[in-house]
């Protein structure tokens, strides 16, 4: 399994999320795409995201993610990781029903 470790800012929380750089690998190939994310709760999101063109382009995440940055209360400075399940992508190539993404929320006390 890898993960994705984001500290929330600003326009993490009222637009939409970016991703780092390096996470580029996890995510599928292609200039947009839906993906099916789970959370801590079995609620499955649908988030929206780009790639823009470019080798070094940093992945972006809309669509649901702002429905699900309010009815989880996320604020500056929580911590959302994002983890890809290599073994789950694997069945998946076969089966599409397979989730390959979670995601996992850590509040910061303010």
């Amino acid at each position: 399994m890898e993960e994705v470790t984001k500290k929330l800012n600003p326009s993490d929380v009222d637009r939409k999320l970016q991703l780092p750089e390096n996470c580029l690998k996890n995510l599928p190939r292609g200039q947009e795409t839906f993906l099916k994310i789970k959370d801590e709760d079995g609620i499955v999101w649908t988030f929206r995201c780009t790639i823009p063109p470019g080798g070094h382009s940093r992945p972006v995440l809309y669509g649901e993610w702002l429905l699900f940055v309010r009815q989880k209360g996320l604020k500056v400075g929580d911590i959302i990781v994002i983890v890809f399940n290599k073994q789950k992508a694997r069945a998946a190539a076969a089966d599409t029903s397979g989730d390959l993404f979670e995601i996992k929320v850590k509040k910061t006390r303010n």
